[in-house]
């Protein structure tokens, strides 16, 4: 496949997706109180600044949490793409990832409006908690702390080398510019392709390396959580998707987690040889792994 049909084949089936979050940052430097403990240390006003909460941690925890939720599915959805944040997600993945963000959305606005209808009584309990380096002037209106909250999914097309046609460079630089964006593309193709194997590795590798370590009949054992078995069947709900090229190693690996999973998290403690059994199996991908993945 030459990378003309590459780089069309993905603008055909991927689009590049971008989220935006703003929240009010609750986090101040206190000049004044920055400059008396210089003073009171003889030292100069760079050496250290004093930085002052101005909220209670659980004002702003909801909002926060929801927010950090949002990321870790878009980045789990997703892969990197362009320098300026933008991921690019399968039309395979489109419509999952679409429904969750909407639903993210829904629940975005009340937090923000409870946020808001709360705000006085935030700034009275910080007047109180914060004594002498209260400062009205941290505190804006609910009003204008509005603005200080946005969240903003996008979605647009995958460029092409198709789509440069400033024809007032003349046939020779637009060919050279065009070449340029295709190189550039199918780098970056294979660089999210190779996020998908390292997602891959990082998981099985947890479940080799976990199960080996794992001796009950040790004083001490290392034990293993829950999660190793949920990592890798959360990878394998949205590796389908993650699938940007098509590579059919990726179904085949996909086929052996699954084998991975086939006991939960208490039956691989419980079972001696059943561990051992997952456990060579997940060392075992990691071999073919190494073949053709750094």
């Amino acid at each position: 496949m030459n990378l003309n049909t590459q780089t069309q084949t993905i603008a055909d089936r991927a689009m590049l997706v971008s989220v935006n979050l703003s929240l009010f940052n609750a986090v101040r430097t206190d000049a004044k109180v920055t400059r008396e403990v210089a003073d009171a240390h003889q030292t100069t006003i760079d050496a250290g600044q004093y930085k002052k909460n101005l909220l209670a941690k659980e004002a702003l925890e909801p909002i926060k949490k929801l927010a950090g939720e949002i990321r870790t599915e878009h980045y789990r959805r997703t892969l990197p793409w362009g320098d300026d944040g933008s991921r690019i997600l399968t039309g395979a993945g489109y419509w999952e990832y679409a429904d969750w963000m909407r639903q993210r959305e829904s629940d975005w606005t009340p937090l923000v409006d409870a946020f808001l209808t709360a705000w006085p009584s935030y700034v009275d309990d910080a007047r109180q908690r914060l004594n002498g380096l209260f400062n009205p002037a941290d505190y804006p209106s609910a009003y204008e702390l509005r603005r200080r909250f946005s969240f903003r999914w996008t979605v647009r097309p995958v460029p092409t080398a198709g789509d440069f046609r400033v024809v007032e460079l003349g046939a020779a630089e637009v060919d050279a510019i065009r070449q340029q964006i295709e190189d550039d593309s199918n780098a970056t193709v294979q660089a999210a392709m190779a996020d998908v194997w390292d997602r891959i590795k990082t998981v099985v590798s947890a479940m080799a390396e976990r199960l080996r370590a794992y001796d009950p009949a040790k004083p001490g054992a290392s034990p293993f959580r829950d999660s190793l078995v949920e990592n890798i069947q959360k990878l394998l709900d949205v590796l389908p998707s993650l699938n940007l090229t098509n590579d059919p190693k990726i179904a085949l690996f996909a086929d052996e987690m699954r084998e991975l999973c086939a006991h939960d998290a208490q039956s691989l403690r419980d079972n001696m040889f059943t561990r051992e059994d997952v456990a060579a199996k997940a060392e075992a991908m990691l071999d073919q792994m190494r073949q053709f993945v750094a």
